[in-house]
């Protein structure tokens, strides 16, 4: 015990110093308890009651922060790693900012070392959100992750998992010998079904899947000859329509309630899906989360909204090709005139190759005369505006901007509204330029 408060106490002081710096102090305070004491996140799991994990490659980051909010607005005590840093040095410094004892603790993992820290945190609740293909030099094909977490949870049989089963990756945690939760949208919402699609076959037999629907990517309502299909859901949703944010209803046992939530993108109503499972699984009222996720505001660069000069600059973390291709859905559909600025940088947490961008379906944007300019910018930046070339945007409209700084402030000189679609490693950055800006500095 002696070396887990040494760790603690040499954590806290580097965490002191980082944000007397200015520094993000978000995993190098963990960092350094870790090196101390490589038990510092068992030990931890010991002072919170329940413990909550979210992993999967998108919306883990949105539905950690949903499921913090839902219960922190409820009175309890509840510690998350709701920055986005998802790696054991993550959680470790989230608890060094806060340690005291919680009555929930509630976790994005990375899907890659979601194994190595289901021992250490032993959860109560997993919730599984989807698999799409994601830093292939980092984790491999989507079948060696799936895999790797079925097998982490063999034989752990007092979780209860949360699955999305509208994907059938996810689908296949259903063979496991757990308590299963299983969620989805149960009605066509996507208007097209161009989106990349990670597999389209039977994870039984290796048949090619019957669609009635796709949702996005591979999520829809799907079925094999050999029987293996969509779940039975407990929760789903029904009766989707959107004008400025999204209102649907949730189904539980045949009880119907209506919700509204406020983040575009199909993606996000499958996030708010999960979290409103989540509640009910705790013993949440349904009234109380219709209101609480209807006022739900997340701060965190997923479509966070910074307001210049009386004009949107809007900052969007885009980090594989679904995801990218559902906020150029979302962009593409807003009518109003506009600049875009992507980034992309290849460091250790980007992903160190950037051939995904070549799956991004840029060619969306090619006639869209709404944009005005395009600025690609990050260490990258070059490969951006090959790729774009290559999507026969028209040239006039790309501009090469090496410096992340420059490219934000043209932007920003613009009447127009903004945004800016960086990579993991320079949405921090952007974030504080954007506040800087946003605040007259």
């Amino acid at each position: 015990m002696t070396r887990f408060f040494l760790a603690l106490f040499l954590g806290r002081i580097v965490y002191y110093i980082m944000r007397i710096l200015s520094q993000d102090a978000t995993t190098l305070p963990g960092k350094i308890a870790l090196i101390i004491d490589p038990r510092f996140i068992k030990k931890i799991s010991k002072r919170i009651k329940n413990i909550i994990l979210v992993t999967g490659t998108n919306g883990k980051t949105t539905t950690n922060n949903l499921i913090f909010f839902l219960l922190k607005n409820k009175g309890y005590k509840v510690l998350g790693n709701l920055e986005g840093a998802n790696l054991k040095s993550g959680i470790a410094t989230c608890y060094i900012k806060n340690p005291k004892t919680f009555d929930f603790g509630t976790f994005e993992i990375d899907e890659g070392i979601f194994p190595k820290i289901l021992e250490d945190l032993n959860p109560n609740i997993v919730v599984i959100t989807n698999f799409f293909r994601d830093q292939l030099d980092r984790y491999g094909e989507i079948d060696i992750t799936v895999n790797r977490i079925f097998k982490a949870l063999e034989g752990k049989r007092e979780i209860k998992l949360v699955l999305n089963g509208d994907d059938p990756f996810v689908a296949r945690f259903q063979d496991l010998p757990l308590e299963k939760i299983f969620y989805g949208i149960k009605e066509k919402v996507g208007s097209k079904d161009s989106d990349i699609k990670e597999s389209i076959y039977c994870p039984k037999c290796g048949e090619k899947l019957n669609y009635d629907y796709f949702n996005y990517a591979q999520l829809g309502k799907y079925s094999c000859s050999c029987g293996f299909k969509n779940p039975e859901y407990e929760f789903y949703i029904k009766k989707v329509n959107i004008t400025n944010s999204w209102s649907f209803s949730i189904i539980e046992q045949k009880k119907e309630i209506s919700l509204s939530f406020k983040y575009p993108g199909i993606y996000n109503l499958y996030n708010a899906l999960a979290g409103y499972t989540v509640g009910r699984i705790l013993g949440l009222s349904s009234e109380y989360l219709k209101e609480t996720i209807s006022s739900f505001s997340f701060f965190l660069g997923r479509f966070e909204k910074f307001i210049y000069k009386g004009m949107e600059k809007i900052l969007i973390l885009v980090k594989n090709p679904t995801g990218y291709n559902q906020v150029l859905d979302t962009i593409k559909s807003d009518p109003s005139e506009k600049i875009l600025v992507l980034i992309l940088n290849d460091n250790i947490a980007d992903g160190r190759d950037v051939s995904w961008i070549w799956d991004v379906d840029f060619e969306r944007l090619k006639e869209e005369e709404s944009i005005r300019e395009i600025y690609c910018s990050g260490k990258r930046g070059e490969d951006l505006v090959v790729r774009l070339k290559y999507a026969e945007i028209p040239l006039e409209k790309i501009k090469l901007v090496k410096s992340l700084r420059k490219a934000i402030n043209l932007s920003l000189s613009f009447p127009y509204k903004v945004y800016i679609l960086p990579t993991y490693t320079a949405l921090f950055k952007c974030r504080k330029l954007l506040l800087r800006v946003k605040n007259g500095a």
